[in-house]
């Protein structure tokens, strides 16, 4: 019997250290994961970092996006880690016309040379974090109402 309670103390002990890592990880996902971009919040996606920034790629897909009633929005592409920032390019959608992807080949894919980005950014400590942003092309048309949501983000050796 004593063996037993052993058991079930540590099946116990066990369980609650469990449920207390998946709540860290679930806090940390939510944080660090949001696949709508919108003209008020960026899409964020944090990756792995390469173990050489030499010659690499960022790839992108895209599964839905709305434009805005009026005007048209592009996406901005930047890797933070750290606190500090580096831009990787600019994309936006063609035409500029709503769509939702319900298979992987429906989706829209776009690629940047992240080299340069990942150089810039090797010596900052912390998550390798893409964010995504709309923001208007023409200034003085509000980009209200659009939205793109991604579907996946990875970082890919050139060949």
């Amino acid at each position: 019997m004593h063996a037993i309670t052993r058991r079930a103390v540590a099946g116990a002990v066990f369980a609650a250290a469990l449920a207390a890592l998946l709540s860290m990880m679930t806090r940390g996902a939510a944080q660090t994961m949001n696949l709508v971009a919108t003209p008020d919040k960026a899409a964020t996606v944090q990756i792995a970092r390469p173990r050489t920034s030499a010659g690499t790629f960022l790839d992108l897909w895209v599964r839905a996006y709305t434009p805005p009633p009026r005007g048209a929005v592009e996406a901005v592409v930047t890797l933070t880690a750290g606190g500090h920032e580096v831009e990787i390019g600019r994309f936006a959608v063609f035409p500029s016309e709503p769509f939702f992807a319900t298979q992987a080949w429906q989706q829209r894919a776009y690629r940047f040379d992240a080299t340069a980005a990942l150089a810039a950014l090797k010596d900052h400590d912390g998550p390798l974090v893409v964010q995504v942003r709309l923001v208007p092309i023409d200034a003085g048309v509000s980009p209200e109402g659009a939205q793109l949501t991604i579907s996946k983000v990875e970082l890919s050796p050139r060949r």
